[in-house]
């Protein structure tokens, strides 16, 4: 023993109940020394009542995390990004203005492109020379149209992609993700909130289209048919 230190000295003993049966005498005497324990040491039950911290999840995939480059300041995020993209584009310097750029123009390409499939067949082919002898199969269509038009449609959208890039990378402040001038009059005179509500909208056909022209591609390819559109090409 220490000098000027207190002896140590063993607990008292429990007090007998006589009036408690065997059973509740024994869970007394297992009880107790936890709740000792647990009065002595003040910093288990603090850790033990601390609460963990929540990981935020994915409002679209529960079962994953929340990307951090997504924050939902963006119409129609909802934090799907499994592969990680969006966190290695920040990673790498770049900007999600750009990705939503993309977003954007492949969607409503998309839109234009599941219309397009199936047109010809459900309302006629152009009242041209060169599209008579053209198949109504979009996929064996693509091979048959003749050099001069494959040319202007290859001019024109070099031209329209020239356009656009000169919009996306000038770097202008002003500047709104996937607004070029067209259909901007349909947003005038609205609140901020409809133009919101206008662009998820917008944005969620895109996304429709999108997976919507990969399956009628692959549907055509492997049956000939895009039913009930399209019993047979």
């Amino acid at each position: 023993i220490r000098r000027g230190a207190a002896p140590h000295r063993p607990p008292a003993p429990l007090p007998s109940r006589p009036d408690l049966p065997a059973s509740a005498q024994m869970l007394s005497l297992v009880g107790s020394p936890l709740s000792l324990a647990g009065a002595s040491a003040p910093g288990v039950a603090m850790r033990a009542g601390t609460p963990a911290m929540a990981v935020e999840r994915s409002a679209s995939i529960p079962f994953l995390k929340k990307p951090p480059a997504l924050d939902g300041s963006m119409v129609g995020d909802v934090g799907f990004d499994p592969l990680g993209i969006s966190t290695t584009i920040i990673e790498l310097g770049g900007d999600l203005r750009y990705v939503r750029e993309a977003e954007l123009m492949h969607g409503r390409q998309a839109m234009l492109a599941t219309v397009g499939f199936v047109f010809p067949k459900l309302f006629g082919k152009l009242p041209v020379d060169w599209a008579k002898d053209i198949s109504l199969n979009p996929l064996e269509a693509q091979y048959q149209i003749p050099p001069v038009a494959l040319g202007q449609i290859a001019i024109s959208i070099a031209i329209a992609e020239g356009l656009r890039s000169r919009i996306v990378f000038s770097n202008d402040p002003d500047y709104v993700v996937g607004d070029h001038g067209f259909g901007a009059g349909m947003l005038k005179g609205k609140s901020e909130a409809q133009v919101k509500d206008m662009k998820m909208k917008e944005l969620a056909h895109c996304r429709l289209a999108m997976v919507a022209i990969t399956g009628m591609f692959f549907q055509t390819a492997i049956t000939g048919s895009l039913y009930p559109l399209v019993d047979k090409f």
